[in-house]
């Protein structure tokens, strides 16, 4: 159970021109453990008349419910003065362990998403920017310009990634090979990599180093194609930073 906009009622009724607020304090601090009694008594037994009939209610926690969760309700219902909650805390305290350990799982869990979240979101901007250089029809006027110099690297690179075909001509599909090798790009690893033209007339051995390094100088001669187009056509939106982030039209 999480509570929230805990002490608003506080702040709206603050007396301020009461002089002792220690035993203003006090008094609400006992006003709350009563309060929490009832809270969790109504829960118990699920019905929001159970405070008025706090025996009956009794009955049922000793019925349904441990010992302990009978002797906190019977405690924090009580009319003694001088109650408080660090009283409560030893009734309840076997149950910290696992509650703790059950807080440690979800935070485990979360990290654990988290961090594939975060995986999914890098690679997903490698494979947009090797979208955008690849098979571009033509930049600054060069119709060729997607299939020379670097340019011809990273199209090959692109059919070594999503293009693998078996021994007998067959498409050959591994996701862990596609992550693999954008990993290794995205490392910059110096591991080299073999890659053959369509035509099977050219076969390139090139580091994933060197890769990363044409992929990044390609894609910054992009970008400043993109600046420059923005310039001179300001209504038309334009890929211009390093994460994709597309501009709306002016």
């Amino acid at each position: 159970i999480r509570l929230s906009s805990v002490g608003i009622l506080d702040v709206l009724t603050y007396e301020q021109g009461h002089t002792d607020q220690a035993s203003l304090m006090a008094q609400y601090q006992q006003e709350d453990l009563s309060a929490l009694g009832r809270l969790i008594l109504c829960l118990a037994c699920n019905s929001l008349m159970a405070v008025q009939n706090l025996q009956g209610a009794m009955e049922v926690l000793q019925t349904h419910y441990t010992g302990d969760l009978k002797n906190i309700v019977a405690y924090l219902l009580s009319s003694q003065m001088g109650r408080s909650i660090n009283n409560v805390m030893p009734m309840i305290g076997a149950r910290f362990f696992s509650q703790i350990d059950a807080l440690n799982s979800q935070l485990d869990l979360a990290e654990v998403e988290l961090m594939k979240e975060l995986q999914n979101g890098r690679l997903f901007r490698l494979l947009c920017k090797l979208g955008v250089v690849n098979e571009r029809p033509e930049l600054n006027l060069i119709p060729s310009w997607s299939e020379t110099g670097d340019r011809y690297l990273l199209k090959l690179f692109r059919d070594y990634l999503f293009h693998q075909v078996t021994e007998d001509g067959m498409p050959w599909l591994s996701v862990s090979h596609i992550v693999h090798c954008l990993n290794q790009l995205d490392a910059g690893s110096p591991d080299k990599v073999c890659m053959v033209s369509r035509d099977e007339q050219a076969v390139l051995i090139v580091s994933y180093q060197d890769l990363k390094h044409c992929f990044e100088s390609t894609f910054q001669e992009v970008m400043s194609g993109a600046l420059v187009g923005q310039a001179t056509a300001s209504t038309r939106p334009e890929i211009v930073d390093s994460e994709l982030s597309i501009l709306p039209p002016s």
